[in-house]
């Protein structure tokens, strides 16, 4: 199958979708079903937003990646991958680049 940019963009948005409605769904719970969304939005703007770019990021090199055209079929579901790991996986890294700096500090 030929998968286009949009196509694959498409497929990661929908995975951060997923993954951002599992975290929603988590609070809701916890929350005894007095999750409030524009508070949700409000803090995970920026994680939602740097997930999105991973995604862009992605797409644009995919061309370039020659394992990826071993993938076939694949490649859809692994977009969907990181568009659901992009969330957790920038937030990570940000945590230990902060962390790392606050010690040489």
């Amino acid at each position: 199958m030929n998968y286009t940019h949009l196509f694959l963009f498409a497929v990661g948005l929908f995975g951060i979708l997923i993954h951002n409605f599992m975290k929603m769904d988590d609070l809701n719970r916890k929350q005894n079903g007095d999750f409030k969304f524009a508070q949700y939005i409000k803090i995970e703007r920026f994680s939602i937003a740097l997930s999105i770019c991973l995604v862009i990021v992605c797409v644009m090199v995919s061309h370039e990646i020659k394992q990826l055209e071993q993938v076939g079929n694949w490649l859809g579901l692994a977009f969907l991958a990181i568009g659901y790991m992009a969330q957790s996986i920038v937030v990570k890294f940000s945590g230990r680049a902060e962390k790392y700096l606050n010690e040489k500090s």
